[in-house]
């Protein structure tokens, strides 16, 4: 095989892999689908629920100048792995987090899951521009596209988990 093809199917796979993560990463635009679910198991009134979006949009917005800026200068392989790590340890957070301790969440759940949702978009879309020199519009349209279906896929995923495992279910298995 030669290495323009290698490249043109690696650059596919990288495509591919950056719009799958994107689609679970919709955390902020799908928070209406966990609300009642995470107010039930966790005792929460409406208000404590709403803080937790509130800090989850919060760090989100810091996490994307905070994202940004550790890409800069480590790269986007390190702000990917480091997003995944604060989105992973968001939810398994919230999936451990007991009960009686639900005032927690938007700090167990909100601030690394946040962090790691802003940290994850700018490296796929740069990795994506990387491998697409060429067509810079479709790889970043392909991102975006999977970014903006992720609050929808993310509603339909809960919808079908929550009611068979619960919503700390939900959680593991988005994590």
């Amino acid at each position: 095989m030669s290495s323009s093809r290698f490249t043109a199917a690696h650059s596919w796979a990288i495509l591919a892999a950056g719009a799958c993560i994107q689609l679970l990463t919709g955390l902020p635009a799908a928070w209406g689908v966990f609300q009642q679910p995470v107010m039930e198991e966790y005792a929460l009134a409406e208000e404590a629920a709403a803080l937790a979006f509130s800090v989850l949009i919060a760090a989100y917005g810091v996490g994307c100048v905070l994202g940004g800026f550790l890409q800069d200068r480590r790269g986007p392989r390190c702000a990917a792995l480091w997003g995944t790590a604060l989105l992973e340890g968001g939810l398994a957070g919230a999936a451990l987090l007991p009960s009686a301790w639900g005032w927690a969440m938007p700090w167990v759940f909100s601030v690394p899951a946040g962090l790691g949702t802003a940290f994850l978009y700018p490296a796929i879309q740069s990795c994506a521009q990387k491998w697409y020199q060429g067509r810079k519009g479709f790889a970043t349209g392909i991102i975006g596209a999977a970014a903006g279906l992720s609050g929808a896929f993310l509603t339909l995923l809960v919808r079908t988990l929550a009611p068979r495992w619960g919503i700390r279910g939900a959680f593991w298995v988005l994590g």
